[in-house]
C-alpha cells in the first residue's frame, strides 16, 4: 500500500474522501515513477468529483508535476477534442517554441488541425497529408498522445478532465487511445462523470467496458458523504456544531451530496442551523429551489448578470457579457460580478483573466431555466449576434456555438441562420469524426424543415446525417441512414447533381443494404445516363450498381458486368481506390454466390492494394473476406492466418461494423476445434462492439448449444428473432442466419421452447426472388435438421437434391457430408448415408473439425442402429465410442447425454454388447492394440484423432480394468487375449 495511503488534506474544507484521494495519490506516485495512469471519478452530479480532483491537482503540484484542465461542453456547440484542446491550448500558451517543436515532433501538423493557433508558435507548419476520416483521426489521435507523452518526459503531466458524460466521441476515443499508450510515460489522466448520465449509446460506456481489462486503468465510484462527515461539513461550512439527530436528518434528507448539503447549508443563517431543524425539514425536493433561494437574496442586476451569463454557457468571458447584456446597467457588471463571487455562485476560471464560469452546472442550469422563454430569446439573439460580430472574420469555426445560441433565438430571429451554421458545424464535426455533435447539428436542420418539400438544405442535412450514422449507428439500426442517404440521393439525381450523387454511392454501407429494404438500383441507372460512359464517375456509379445487384437484388450477372466494367475504368483511370473498393465488392458477391475460390483471389488482390495504399479500411474488410472464403475452402491455415491479420487494422479502423467482424472471425478456428474458451472470449469482444449483430449471434447460440446451455442458447435466439424483426423479410443476414442455427440448436439440444423457431426466416429466404447461393445454403441446412428430425421425406429429398452440389463444404461449424448423411437415412438410403458420413468423417480428421467429428460419429451410429443391421453392431460401437471420447473431453453434454442413450440401444437393438477381456471397451481396446505396437502416447492421439491427456485417461482405465502396473504388462495382457492381432474378435 502507498505511503500516502492515511493522506490528510491540508484544506480545512476539504471533507472525507480519504479512500479515494488514496487511491488518486498511489496512481500519482506511479505516473511519476513512469507508469502512466488513468483515473476516472464517477458519481451523480454534486457528489463532489471536481472537488476530489482539485485536490489532487494542489498534491501534484507540490510534488513538481504540471497540472493542466479542461471540460466537456453540454450543449454540443464545443469543437471535438474540446477537453484536450483546453489542456493543449494552456500548456501551448506559455510553451517555449523550440521545445514544444520537439515535444510535438512530426505530429504538429496534425495538431495543427484542431489548433490553428498553434501556427503562431510554429512557423511554416504545413497541413498534412489528406487521409480518409477513418485513418486521419488515427493519425490525429496518435499525434496528440505522443506529444503529451513527450511533455510529461522533462515534467510529469496531470490531466483532469472533467464532465466526461458530455463528451464528443473523439475525445471519448482519444482517452480510449491513451489509456493503452502511457503505460510507459509519467503522465497521469484523471476524469470525472456522471456514472448516470452516459445512455448506453454513448461512447464514454463502450469505451469503460474496454477500459477496464487495461492495468493502468481504474475507476472511483462516490458516493455521498457519510453521517459523521456532513457534520463535518456543517461545521466547516457553516461554523455550527449541530446535534448528531440533526445531522443524521439532513444526512437522510440529502444522502450525503456535498452540493445538496452546501446548498441547503448555504439557504439558512447559522442562527437557524444552531437553534432549530426547521431548515431541514423545509427543504425542497430538488436541489434547484435551494439554488434559488440563494438566487434570490442577489440584487436584480445581479439576477440578470447572471441570466445573461447562463445563456452563454457554464464558462463565459466577462467580455462577452458585457457586449451582449443590451439590458443591463454595463456601469453594474463589476459589481453584479462581485456580488456573485461572494457568495460562490461563480468562480474564477483563469486567475489573471476575465473568464468565469458557475460553481456547478446544475446552477449554471437553474438560471437558464427560470428565464421567461421571450426574455430567454431575446438574449440568446443579442449573443449571436455579437458572437457574429466577434467573430466575423472566422465564422465557420464558431459555426457550432453560433448555431446554439441562433437556435434558441428562434422566436424572435426566425431560423435562416440556425440552419445556415448548423450546416456548417454538422460538416465540421463530420471532418473532425465527431459523429454525435454532427448528428445533433443536422437533425437540428431537419427539425426546422420537418414539413416542408425537400430543398437543397434539407438535402444537405440528410446527406450530412446519413454519412454520421453510417459510422455511429450499430447494425441493426443503419437502416436510417440508408433512408436518410436515399432521400439525399433522389433529391441530387433529380436536380442533376451527379457530384452528389457519386459521392452518396460511395458513402453507402452496401452488405446491408437488403435488411432493410434499399433499393437503389433505378436511382444508380438514371445517374448512369447522365455521365460519360469511360468516366470515373460513370466507374464509381458502376461499383456501386453492382454491389446493389449483387447484394441486395441477388443478379449476379449483371452484378458482374457492372463490376467488370467499373474495374476496367479504374485500371484505364489507374484510380487505385476504386479498383480496391470494386475488388472488395466482388469479393463479396462471389462469396454470395458461394464460388469461394473467386473469392478468396479477389479478397487477396484487394489486400495488396489496401496495403500499399495504407487503406486501413479496405485492408479490414478484404481480409475478413479472405479468411471467411478460406474457412469455406477448408483452408484452415489461411484462415487463421487472415483472421488474425485482421484485428491490428480493426482496432485502428474503430468501425463498430468491421471490428465485430474481426473479431468473430477470429473464433470461428477456436469453435471448430472445440476451443470454446478462446471462441467465446473473441465472440464477447465483438459483441462489446455490436451487441445485437447476427454474424456473432449465430456463433453463440451454437456454443452453448454444444456445451448444453439451454437457456443461453435460447436467449441469443430471441434475440436472434428481435434482429430479424427490425429487418425487412427476405434474403439477408438475420434471416440466413435465423435460418440456419434455430434449428440446429434444436437439434443438438433435443429441443427449444421455439420449437418453430427458424421456420419462417427459411421461408423468407427460399421464396425471395433475390437469394443469393449464400443465405440460400444457410437456409437449406436449417431446413434439413428440420426434414431429419420431423422424418419428412419429402423435404429431405428436395434438399439432398439441393445441396449434394456443396459436398467437401464446411458451412461455418456444419458439414454438408454430414446433412447429406442425415439425408440419405432419412430416405432409407443407407449406403448413400454411409458413404456422406465417411466423407464427413475423413474431412474432419483431416482438418481437425473435432465438435462436427463427434457429432458424425454419432448421427452414423444411430442411422446404424435405427436400421438394426447386427453385421454393424461393431461399426456402431466403435463410432460412439469415438464420438464420446471427444465429446467427453469437449464437455458437449448434450452430445454425450445423445450417445449414451444409443448405447443403451444397442444393447436391445443388436443383441448383447460384444464383451471384451476385462471389461474393455472397444475405444479401449484400440488404444491397448497400439500401446503393443510400441506407440507412444502422442502417436496413439494422432492415429485415432483424439487428445494426448484423453489417450492418458483411456491407458489409465486399461491399467486398473487389466489389474497390470505398466505398459509393458498391459501388452503382455493383450497378446494373451488376441487383442494385438485381431481387436473385433474381443
Amino acid at each position: 500500500m502507498s505511503a500516502l495511503t492515511s493522506y490528510k488534506s491540508r484544506n480545512p474544507d476539504f471533507i472525507g474522501r480519504q479512500p479515494e484521494l488514496s487511491v488518486l495519490t498511489t496512481a500519482l506516485d506511479d505516473a511519476i515513477a513512469g507508469r502512466g495512469q488513468v483515473v476516472l471519478l464517477a458519481g451523480e452530479p454534486g457528489i463532489g468529483k471536481t472537488r476530489l480532483s482539485l485536490e489532487l491537482a494542489a498534491i501534484a503540484k507540490e510534488k513538481g508535476a504540471r497540472v493542466l484542465r479542461g471540460w466537456c461542453y453540454e450543449h454540443g456547440g464545443a469543437p471535438a477534442y474540446w477537453p484536450w484542446l483546453q489542456c493543449m491550448r494552456a500548456y501551448v500558451e506559455t510553451a517555449d517554441s523550440g521545445q514544444l517543436r520537439e515535444e510535438m515532433g512530426p505530429g504538429a501538423a496534425d495538431i495543427l488541425e484542431i489548433l490553428p493557433e498553434l501556427a503562431v508558435k510554429l512557423d511554416g507548419l504545413e497541413p498534412p497529408a489528406a487521409l480518409e476520416p477513418e485513418q486521419a483521426r488515427f493519425r490525429l489521435i496518435l499525434s496528440v498522445t505522443q506529444f503529451l507523452k513527450n511533455t510529461s518526459k522533462t515534467q510529469p503531466l496531470v490531466l483532469v478532465l472533467d464532465d466526461l458524460h458530455w463528451g464528443d466521441e473523439s475525445s471519448i476515443l482519444l482517452l480510449e487511445f491513451m489509456t493503452r499508450e502511457i503505460a510507459g510515460s509519467s503522465l497521469l489522466v484523471v476524469g470525472a462523470y456522471r456514472d448516470g448520465e452516459p445512455n448506453k449509446r454513448h461512447p464514454l460506456r463502450r469505451a469503460l467496458g474496454l477500459l477496464v481489462r487495461e492495468g493502468n486503468f481504474q475507476r472511483v465510484p462516490l458516493a455521498g458523504l457519510s453521517p459523521e462527515e456532513v457534520g463535518e461539513f456543517v461545521k466547516a461550512k457553516a461554523g455550527v456544531v449541530v446535534p448528531k439527530n440533526v445531522v443524521h436528518a439532513l444526512h437522510r434528507r440529502t444522502e450525503g451530496n456535498p452540493l445538496f448539503v452546501g446548498e441547503v447549508v448555504d439557504s439558512a443563517s447559522p442562527e437557524d442551523i444552531a437553534l432549530n431543524q426547521e431548515w431541514i425539514t423545509a427543504m425542497p425536493e430538488a436541489v434547484r429551489d435551494a439554488i434559488l433561494r440563494r438566487l434570490s437574496g442577489l440584487s436584480e442586476v445581479c439576477n440578470r448578470f447572471l441570466q445573461t451569463a447562463s445563456v452563454i454557457g457554464r464558462e463565459f468571458d466577462l467580455s462577452m457579457v458585457q457586449r451582449m447584456a443590451s439590458e443591463i446597467d454595463k456601469a453594474g457588471i463589476p459589481e453584479s460580478l462581485n456580488e456573485a463571487l461572494a457568495v460562490s455562485i461563480v468562480e474564477p476560471l483563469t486567475p489573471g483573466a476575465e473568464r468565469y464560469q458557475f460553481g456547478h452546472i446544475l446552477v449554471q442550469q437553474a438560471v437558464y431555466e427560470e428565464i421567461p422563454p421571450i426574455q430567454k430569446a431575446q438574449i440568446h439573439a443579442a449573443v449571436a449576434k455579437g458572437l457574429e460580430e466577434l467573430h466575423g472574420s472566422d465564422l465557420d469555426r464558431n459555426a457550432g456555438i453560433l448555431a446554439y445560441q441562433f437556435a434558441g433565438a428562434q422566436p424572435v430571429l426566425g431560423t435562416e441562420k440556425l440552419v445556415h451554421y448548423s450546416l456548417i458545424a454538422g460538416e465540421r464535426s463530420l471532418e473532425a469524426f465527431a459523429y454525435e455533435q454532427a448528428i445533433v447539428h443536422f437533425n437540428d436542420v431537419l427539425a426546422v424543415k420537418e414539413g416542408m418539400d425537400t430543398d437543397s438544405e434539407t438535402a444537405a442535412a440528410l446527406f450530412g446525417l446519413g454519412r454520421a450514422q453510417v459510422a455511429s449507428l450499430p447494425r441493426h439500426e443503419i437502416g436510417t441512414a440508408h433512408q436518410n442517404l436515399n432521400r439525399a440521393f433522389d433529391y441530387y439525381a433529380s436536380m442533376g447533381d451527379m457530384d452528389r450523387v457519386v459521392a452518396i454511392a460511395f458513402e453507402f454501407p452496401v452488405p446491408q443494404l437488403s435488411e432493410h429494404g434499399i433499393r437503389t438500383g433505378r436511382l444508380i441507372e438514371r445517374a448512369l445516363e447522365l455521365v460519360p460512359a469511360d468516366s470515373l464517375e460513370a466507374g464509381r456509379l458502376h461499383s456501386f450498381h453492382g454491389g446493389v445487384q449483387g447484394l441486395a437484388d441477388g443478379d449476379y450477372q449483371i452484378a458482374r458486368e457492372s463490376l467488370d466494367r467499373a474495374l476496367s475504368i479504374a485500371r484505364q483511370k489507374d484510380d487505385a481506390g476504386l479498383e480496391t473498393k470494386t475488388l472488395l465488392t466482388s469479393a463479396q458477391i462471389e462469396l454470395w454466390n458461394n464460388h469461394f475460390d473467386a473469392a478468396l483471389k479477389k479478397s487477396l488482390s484487394a489486400i495488396d492494394l489496401a496495403v500499399v495504399a495504407s487503406d486501413t479500411r479496405s485492408e479490414v474488410i478484404a481480409r475478413y473476406f479472405a479468411s471467411l472464403s478460406a474457412l469455406f475452402l477448408n483452408d484452415t491455415v489461411e484462415t487463421q492466418r487472415q483472421a488474425s491479420a485482421t484485428l491490428e487494422p480493426a482496432e485502428r479502423l474503430r468501425d463498430r461494423n468491421w471490428l465485430a467482424a474481426a473479431y468473430g472471425s477470429a473464433a470461428w478456428r477456436p469453435a471448430q476445434i472445440g476451443d470454446w474458451k478462446s471462441a467465446r472470449e473473441m465472440i464477447q469482444r465483438g459483441f462489446d462492439h455490436m451487441p445485437f449483430d447476427p454474424r456473432l449471434m449465430i456463433q453463440q447460440v451454437g456454443l452453448e448449444a454444444e456445451l448444453g446451455e439451454q437457456d443461453q442458447a435460447e436467449a441469443y435466439l430471441e434475440q436472434l428473432e428481435e434482429s430479424v424483426l427490425r429487418s425487412v423479410s427476405g434474403s439477408n443476414t438475420p434471416n440466413g442466419m435465423l435460418a440456419y442455427c434455430a434449428p440446429l440448436a434444436r437439434y443438438i439440444l433435443g429441443g427449444v421452447r421455439r420449437g418453430d423457431a427458424g421456420e419462417s426466416s427459411i421461408n423468407a429466404v427460399l421464396s425471395s426472388p433475390s437469394a443469393t447461393p449464400w443465405f440460400s445454403t444457410f437456409a437449406r441446412l436449417g431446413a434439413s435438421f428440420l426434414a431429419v428430425m420431423e422424418e419428412d421425406g419429402d423435404e429431405a429429398s428436395a434438399q439432398y437434391s439441393a445441396l449434394k452440389a456443396y459436398d467437401g463444404v464446411m458451412f461455418i461449424y456444419t458439414g454438408v457430408d454430414r446433412i447429406l448423411g442425415l439425408l440419405a437415412g432419412t430416405l432409407g438410403n443407407a449406403t448413400d448415408a454411409s458413404r456422406h458420413f465417411e466423407d464427413a468423417r475423413s474431412l474432419c480428421i483431416r482438418h481437425g473439425y473435432r465438435p462436427e467429428l463427434a457429432w458424425t460419429c454419432h448421427d452414423h451410429a444411430a442411422m446404424l442402429v435405427k436400421n438394426g443391421d447386427s453385421s454393424d453392431r461393431n461399426k456402431a460401437e466403435s463410432l460412439l465410442d469415438e464420438g464420446l471420447s471427444i465429446a467427453t473431453e469437449l464437455v458437449m453434454r448434450p452430445l454425450i447425454e445423445r450417445i449414451a442413450g444409443l448405447n443403451g440401444k444397442i444393447a436391445s437393438g443388436f443383441g448383447i454388447r460384444t464383451a471384451y477381456p476385462g471389461g474393455l471397451t472397444r475405444r479401449e481396446v484400440e488404444v491397448l492394440r497400439l500401446i503393443s505396437g510400441g506407440k507412444t502416447d502422442r502417436e496413439i492421439g494422432e492415429e485415432l484423432f483424439i487428445s494426448v491427456k484423453t489417450v492418458g485417461t483411456h491407458v489409465g482405465n486399461i491399467l486398473n480394468k487389466t489389474a497390470t502396473s505398466n505398459r509393458a504388462e498391459a501388452a503382455t495382457f493383450a497378446a494373451l487375449h488376441g487383442i494385438v492381432t485381431d481387436v473385433a474378435t474381443g
